[in-house]
């Protein structure tokens, strides 16, 4: 079974309060402005919105370090990092 069809199976295996709000960030490695349609099944299973932000989170001016909410709205800032090839939110 694929991975991609495995995670079908998550609405059946847990009880998912869509009500509680959630915030969900991380380095997906998948840049959002590219490859939007990777991230509709945390729409779909999860009611997560990619927060949108307009500054790119790496030097290469990919938007990989993304954030995703259920029931709050935050403001995304990017933090200088002066070590890394990342810009953190």
């Amino acid at each position: 079974m694929k991975y991609s069809e495995s995670s079908l199976l998550i609405n059946q295996e847990f009880d998912i309060d869509k009500d509680v709000p959630v915030i969900m960030m991380g380095d997906f490695d998948i840049d959002a402005k590219r490859n939007e349609k990777a991230f509709d099944s945390l729409k779909h299973h999860f009611n997560l919105n990619m927060v949108p932000t307009n500054y790119p989170s790496s030097l290469g001016n990919s938007f990989i370090d993304l954030t995703f909410t259920r029931n709050i709205t935050p403001e995304l800032l990017n933090y200088v990092c002066y070590f890394s090839y990342h810009h953190p939110i």
